[in-house]
């Protein structure tokens, strides 16, 4: 529940940063510049607004994995089985309650590091080629 609490966090400070830059624009030099580049700042906050994507992610991955803990012994889709056996081998079901800060941030670095797109990878280009639609001649 607390990661998710988190998560909505995260997600509210978004929005907020998502707020243009270009309204915050003051003139500056006794008035003679009206116009005064946000740019830089609105790198940084867009940076923020990705590294918070990243940890929602990273929850959500790791309350899905939870969640097929609760349907085992039944097995999910083999793409799932993957990505789930992936985030397994750094985070362990939850039996009890723990502090969960560190395997969020291992899920994120995993995310980060394109680990979960490369087991999920095999099976998107698999799936594509199989329902790619025939060329009109």
């Amino acid at each position: 529940m607390m990661a998710h609490c988190t998560a909505a966090a995260l997600v509210s400070e978004n929005k907020v940063l998502c707020h243009p830059s270009s309204v915050d624009s003051i003139s500056t030099s006794a008035a003679t510049e009206d116009h005064v580049s946000m740019g830089g700042w609105s790198a940084r906050k867009a940076l923020t607004v990705v590294e918070h994507v990243e940890q929602v992610l990273a929850i959500e991955l790791l309350a899905a994995c939870q969640a097929m803990e609760f349907r085992r012994p039944k097995k999910t889709t083999e793409p799932l089985e993957a990505v789930h056996a992936l985030v397994r081998q750094i985070s362990k079901p939850w039996d009890k309650d723990r502090y969960i800060a560190a395997d969020m941030d291992a899920v994120t670095r995993l995310l980060q590091e394109g680990k979960v797109w490369e087991v999920a990878k095999p099976f998107i280009e698999k799936y594509a080629s199989v329902c790619e639609p025939a060329t009109q001649k």
